[in-house]
């Protein structure tokens, strides 16, 4: 059980790392996508709503470099977590301990999937009117695994 409790947290510091990699090195490419949910082209547009829209390259660019660093942070302290549990393996109060790193990191991606993607870009930007984006259900698959590999961790080791 330790051993793939430590291969998913090593799996998802993995993830994390390379989504802010190819999202830094697609900069363009991620700022353009927080762009379209930001200013609520593809919804149904409702007056009422459309107030919440900008377009302010300020505050997109301000977005995309906080989902990036938010994929960072989540992906290393991920990763040091699963250094942390490799490392403590051999003793259960010990890797115990050192699921909290790993739990930090995971808490972290869930939240950004969760808040930044579910309830801002989906229901505050309204993303999930825009039929083009499937943004949203990446974002709910990644809360899932997120979710699911930190309640498998936080079960206790003997």
């Amino acid at each position: 059980m330790k051993a793939g409790k430590i291969v998913l947290v090593l799996g998802m510091g993995l993830f994390c790392t390379l989504a802010a990699i190819n999202n830094s090195l697609t900069i363009h490419g991620t700022f353009n996508a927080v762009k379209s949910a930001v200013d609520m082209q593809g919804t149904f547009k409702v007056p009422a709503l459309m107030w919440r829209a900008f377009e302010n390259p300020l505050y997109i660019w301000m977005a995309a470099i906080g989902i990036i660093a938010c994929e960072a942070v989540a992906g290393v302290i991920c990763l040091w977590g699963a250094a942390r549990m490799w490392a403590a393996r051999s003793s259960a109060a010990a890797f115990n301990d050192a699921k909290s790193t790993a739990i930090l990191g995971l808490s972290i991606a869930a939240a950004l999937y969760l808040v930044g993607f579910q309830a801002i870009a989906g229901e505050w930007f309204m993303l999930w009117q825009n039929r083009e984006s499937h943004t949203l259900d990446e974002a709910f698959r990644d809360f899932g695994l997120t979710l699911l590999t930190m309640l498998w961790v936080r079960t206790s080791d003997e």
